[in-house]
């Protein structure tokens, strides 16, 4: 009996040690995941605009997009996205109901999560022309601005907070710019030049341009 538990007790440690050897391997593997994933920065916003990973409705609803539109169609969809901003502003939205705008006039049909991949594509596709135009509200007099200007000069600061500066939303390409006296002039420079007026929220608009600048890349028009 004593030779048989010789005989047995050294298979018995070499599984034991075997086991507690591909034990200590997977947690070591699951904790290298963890971190992995604990310092992953790819939902950072990187200075060039990638494509995004969509569902089969969300990229059906994009090759739509991609199909060009007429100048007179994108001049039809920007006007309802500017009349939008006013809207949200007047009904104290932070966000303003692009969605529905893009399912009426370019027949979106994706779900609500894919919406915003959709438009930011169509902003970063049609970015130089989607300039709202003159709009006058009392004594209030916009210029034909760009829609990024727009939503600033409108007071509607929240909507890069709460939609653009989501990252999930994908990445939008700020360096849309307007000739301006013969120049180019993006939202950079705009607010650089609202902020010397003296109008808007001095330290919001600066905090905006900041993180455009930072996070986005967004440049001045001198720069393009």
């Amino acid at each position: 009996m004593a030779t048989k538990r010789a005989f047995v007790l050294p298979i018995l440690t070499k599984e034991f040690l075997f086991m507690r050897t591909i034990f200590v391997l997977i947690t070591l593997l699951v904790s290298f995941n963890s971190f992995a994933r604990a310092t992953d920065t790819s939902d950072s916003a990187s200075c060039a605009v990638t494509g995004v990973a969509e569902t089969n409705t969300g990229l059906s609803s994009i090759l739509e997009i991609g199909t060009k539109l007429s100048d007179d169609k994108i001049k039809e969809v920007t006007l309802k996205l500017c009349s939008d901003v006013m809207v949200a502003r007047r009904e104290a939205h932070d966000i303003p109901k692009w969605e529905s705008t893009m399912r009426s006039l370019l027949g979106y049909s994706g779900s609500k999560t894919d919406f915003p991949k959709y438009f930011n594509h169509f902003l970063n596709t049609y970015k130089n022309q989607i300039i709202c135009p003159k709009y006058q509200v009392t004594t209030n007099i916009y210029p034909p601005q760009h829609l990024f200007k727009r939503i600033l000069a409108s007071g509607m600061n929240e909507t890069y907070e709460e939609y653009f500066f989501n990252f999930e939303n994908g990445d939008v390409d700020f360096n849309a710019y307007q000739i301006v006296d013969g120049k180019k002039e993006t939202i950079i420079d705009w607010v650089d030049k609202w902020v010397a007026s003296g109008r808007g929220d001095k330290d919001e608009l600066l905090d905006v341009a900041y993180s455009l600048s930072d996070e986005f890349c967004a440049k001045r028009g001198s720069e393009l």
